[in-house]
């Protein structure tokens, strides 16, 4: 009985040790706008291309979101930081560094950055591969493809789940706390209710 317990206890911490060795696969280049999100000069880079102010929400700290003229890109800033923390692409003619775009299928995708699995699929591929996370609430709608660049920044892709193409990118350049891009998409409504 002793020997049996001991193998049990044993077996236990053999599985939660390994549930904590979950990683994510790394993508050579999560970037866009070709290298943006490195530019420490944003504060120029506003106003030579014609940005604008598009949120201040200084309830927590500093925080300003602007909006390009033709309002297919978004860009945050937290206390006045830079690099942006956050940049969202939200229409076609802007792309990843890979040139990915809005508008383009999750296959195109894939071509690009590797397979996009669910959390619970065995037999990962070696790196790189995106990990699939599905809408809530008002946003069923949608699903979420999301690939980690190796110094822990995020490319998050929101595909309609009726037409599979790409509706929103988010560049997150630290991907602490809460790195879901639809608790962006709600909270900032980026994207209409779609169930």
């Amino acid at each position: 009985m002793k020997h049996m317990l001991i193998k049990l206890l044993l077996s236990s911490i053999l599985i939660i040790g390994c549930m904590g060795q979950t990683a994510f696969a790394k993508t050579d280049d999560a970037g866009v706008l070709a290298g943006l999100e490195s530019n420490s000069d944003m504060y120029s880079y506003l106003n030579y291309y014609h940005y604008s102010l598009w949120l201040a929400d200084h309830r927590y700290s500093s925080h300003n979101m602007y909006i390009s003229a033709d309002q297919s890109v978004i860009i945050s800033l937290w206390d006045y930081s830079t690099p942006p923390s956050m940049i969202y692409i939200t229409k076609p003619g802007y792309a990843t560094n890979k040139e990915a775009m809005v508008g383009m299928t999750r296959s195109e995708v894939e071509s690009l950055y590797g397979p996009l699995l669910e959390d619970t699929e065995w037999g990962r591929p070696a790196e790189p591969y995106g990990d699939i996370y599905h809408g809530y609430d008002t946003y069923t709608g949608y699903y979420v493809g999301e690939y980690v660049g190796y110094h822990n920044e995020g490319l998050s892709f929101v595909f309609n789940k009726y037409t599979n193409q790409v509706v929103l990118i988010r560049y997150q350049r630290d991907r602490h706390g809460n790195s879901n891009v639809l608790s962006d998409v709600k909270e900032y409504n980026l994207l209409p209710y779609l169930l």
